[in-house]
């Protein structure tokens, strides 16, 4: 295949897929700063102060309760496409099943992150005026909590990797991304598929989001470079 065809084809996914990869370092990083600021919730704190923090400070709730995680993983599917389509003409059965494993993961973590339910709920709790019915929403809580910790985000996780493990492997195949990018795709995505490695598996999530970072600048590079070249 007319590697150049190919580009000239895509050049507009190309360019949405730039954006993208900036948009999820820049996501990255505030996930990152914002933890010591407002840390993960779920499993933490209990539901009547989740519930609190939504009416009282809803930002700062939301992020505890993993927004970017969620926004991230919604602007990685404009990556896994783009990575598709420059990768499906060193093997397109693999690039297509990294494609299918990608998307199936951010599925997966959407019913998985019930971040808008939550807050509906916190406006129930707070409007309540019988303690039969609070005691109602925080069951309704409690539940929709125990899904942040559950099977959609272990499956999301593995299979968001997974995916673009795969696609880095192919990049070593191809002759538009360079070696060096694949390299870093490889030990990036490696890492978080050891994430359920009892002890160490949590250093190793840790350690990813610097070689995420590295990482999305390569692709933003180069998919620019796909979508405004000649």
């Amino acid at each position: 295949m007319d590697i150049s065809v190919n580009a000239s084809h895509w050049k507009d996914l190309y360019k949405v897929a730039g954006i993208a990869a900036v948009i999820s370092e820049v996501v990255i990083l505030l996930g990152f700063v914002t933890y010591f600021i407002w840390p993960y919730a779920p499993g933490k704190e209990s539901v009547e102060t989740i519930f609190h923090n939504l009416q009282t400070d809803p930002i700062g709730a939301l992020i505890s309760l993993d927004l970017f995680l969620l926004l991230g993983n919604l602007f990685s599917i404009l990556l896994f496409l783009a990575l598709y389509v420059s990768l499906k003409q060193v093997n397109e059965s693999y690039a297509l099943i990294a494609l299918a494993f990608g998307l199936i993961g951010v599925v997966l973590l959407v019913p998985a992150r019930p971040i808008m339910e939550l807050l509906s709920l916190s406006k129930l709790y707070a409007s309540a005026t019988t303690e039969a019915a609070r005691s109602q929403y925080l069951a309704a809580g409690e539940a929709l909590l125990a899904l942040f910790n559950g099977i959609g985000w272990f499956m999301n996780t593995f299979l968001g990797a997974l995916s673009l493990l795969i696609s880095s492997f192919l990049m070593m195949r191809s002759n538009l991304f360079s070696k060096s990018t694949a390299y870093v795709g490889i030990l990036t995505n490696a890492m978080v598929c050891g994430f359920f490695i009892p002890v160490i598996g949590v250093y190793l999530l840790f350690l990813s989001l610097f070689g995420y970072l590295i990482w999305y600048f390569q692709l933003a590079k180069k998919f620019f470079q796909l979508g405004y070249g000649n």
